[in-house]
């Protein structure tokens, strides 16, 4: 018992180690996420150039994760297997023939994507006008390159992640964001729309290669990266044959997303670009704490598989729900009532005015919806993926985007381009609901009292918020009106918790007190 006890928590350790690194790089990253969209917003608006070039950071956003995701979904289970086992020569060989293969893949990908633009973006954007999707067209053809070097910089990440350094695979999603920063303040208004816009698509290309580059120096363990066309070997064979179901699952999920810019490409000048800052600022409240905890969880529910600790593993992912839950459903709720302030003190400067607000915060309240579901959903994958089901997650995810597709044309005839945000947000909830209950299949899940936390955790959040809302009313300046509402709604938040006995947060408190408390007498005793 004292055994399994001290194991449980050397990996709590080490996902809370992880996430701790993973969420300091990631607020960088959000942040330059944030900037990036906020200068394009800038230059750009949410006019027909912004919706061109929105629509090919959307099919970036559809093909990377099914190169990328899927394939460190299938790949860092059995890299990392190799490493739990002791085996590091075979992890490396593994490595180098998953690298080379994915080359091959990819370079396939991004000369179909040169060759046949314009049938792309006839699919994708079918509602662009003529010249909307000839530039678009354009801007697809010079970027595709980026995405030979997004997929080594993948799969550096997850071999990183399998040896715990989370910080090298993570910062570079931080300067993947600087060129086109760059690029937009630089050069955008002095070459023109016309060739600005142009120029951008070339910034992605340098991004992906400083994505790369920046992974290099701490990939410095007994690996250097050989090709290896020996595919014939029984495990990589194996490894391939759930490629293509990860690699489906990944694509489709995203689907959700060009599916909805598909759509709202059909619904007047400024719908695609309006879209995705909605979507870029959820990613940003809900994508900080989900992704940060679920990635660096992934390689420790990977060992616990390995190892068969069918207990261990359940319990990790109740507290991480439980996590999840108390961190997500007040932001959520924040969300949805204070959609056109964040929207405005987000975005509102340059050529993004008072009616691209209001288009966009009537699709962010909508997004808002889906988070937590969205965050439980990702943790359930690898679930899936961790015990070698590929399969599972494929079928869902196929159901969720026909659902998605389905709701989408229902909703949007009624609601207009807030309804594709609702679509996205109940086709994500209901996948989230059934993969809960077929992982019962792997971990088990104490239902009541996690229904009961959540209960708490709901009625806490509304008894914070709303007063929170109603107050900060009275303040006219949207920056102060955010600021004390965040004050009053987060006061609150902290004192509902201690006296609904919410015992999620009391942990995460203590756990990140102790970890930051080591890190000072760490930097004390080498000082």
């Amino acid at each position: 018992m004292s055994e399994s006890h001290g194991e449980n928590k050397t990996i709590g350790k080490k996902v809370l180690s992880g996430a701790l690194i993973i969420i300091a790089v990631s607020v960088l990253a959000k942040i330059m996420s944030y900037v990036t969209e906020a200068v394009n917003a800038y230059y750009m608006g949410t006019g027909s150039t912004a919706d061109a070039f929105s629509m090919v950071t959307s099919i970036q956003n559809m093909i990377y994760p099914m190169l990328s995701i899927g394939i460190s979904k299938v790949f860092l289970p059995a890299y990392k297997r190799h490493m739990t086992l002791g085996e590091d020569e075979q992890a490396n060989r593994l490595a180098n023939r998953m690298i080379t293969m994915l080359l091959i893949i990819t370079g396939c990908v991004a000369a179909l994507l040169m060759i046949f633009s314009r049938q792309v973006v006839s699919v994708v954007a079918s509602g662009f006008d003529e010249e909307t999707a000839s530039l678009c067209a354009d801007l697809v053809t010079i970027s595709a390159p980026m995405y030979l070097f997004i997929i080594v910089a993948s799969t550096y990440s997850s071999m990183l992640h399998c040896h715990n350094r989370f910080f090298g695979s993570q910062i570079r999603e931080v300067v993947s964001h600087i060129p086109p920063v760059v690029c937009a303040i630089l050069l955008y208004k002095r070459l023109g729309a016309e060739m600005g816009v142009r120029a951008m698509a070339v910034s992605l290309i340098i991004g992906a290669m400083c994505r790369l580059l920046i992974e290099l120096p701490f990939v410095n363990w007994n690996y250097r990266y050989k090709p290896d066309v020996s595919f014939r070997d029984d495990e990589f064979r194996h490894v391939l044959r759930k490629l293509p179901a990860a690699m489906v699952t990944a694509g489709i999920t995203q689907i959700n997303t060009l599916v909805d810019s598909m759509m709202a490409s059909g619904l007047g000048k400024g719908a695609v670009s309006s879209l995705k800052y909605a979507t870029r600022l959820t990613h940003v409240l809900s994508g900080l704490i989900s992704a940060a905890v679920s990635t660096a969880l992934y390689p420790q529910m990977v060992e616990l598989i390995t190892l068969n600790k069918r207990r261990e593993l359940s319990k990790i992912v109740t507290k991480i729900i439980n996590i999840f839950c108390i961190l997500i459903i007040p932001v959520s709720i924040a969300g949805f009532l204070f959609r056109v302030p964040l929207i405005s003190v987000a975005f509102e400067r340059g050529k993004f005015d008072s009616a691209s607000t209001e288009a966009t915060a009537g699709i962010f309240c909508y997004y808002c919806i889906g988070l937590l579901f969205g965050a439980i959903s990702s943790l359930l994958n690898n679930i899936f993926y961790g015990h070698g089901d590929t399969r599972t997650p494929m079928f869902i995810s196929i159901g969720t985007v026909s659902l998605n597709v389905g709701l989408n044309f229902l909703l949007s005839s009624l609601m207009g381009i807030g309804g594709l945000a609702l679509a996205t947000s109940i086709a994500t909830i209901t996948a989230a609901t059934v993969k809960l209950i077929l992982a019962r299949k792997y971990i088990d899940i104490p239902w009541r009292s996690e229904a009961f936390t959540v209960g708490k955790i709901i009625a806490a959040s509304i008894v914070s918020i709303a007063p929170a809302y109603y107050i900060s009313r009275l303040i006219a300046n949207k920056y102060l009106h955010l600021i004390t509402a965040a004050a009053i709604g987060i006061a609150l938040y902290l004192v509902m918790v201690k006296l609904l006995r919410i015992e999620t947060l009391k942990d995460v408190v203590r756990l990140a007190t102790g970890k930051l408390k080591k890190l000072r007498r760490k930097c004390k005793n080498n000082g």
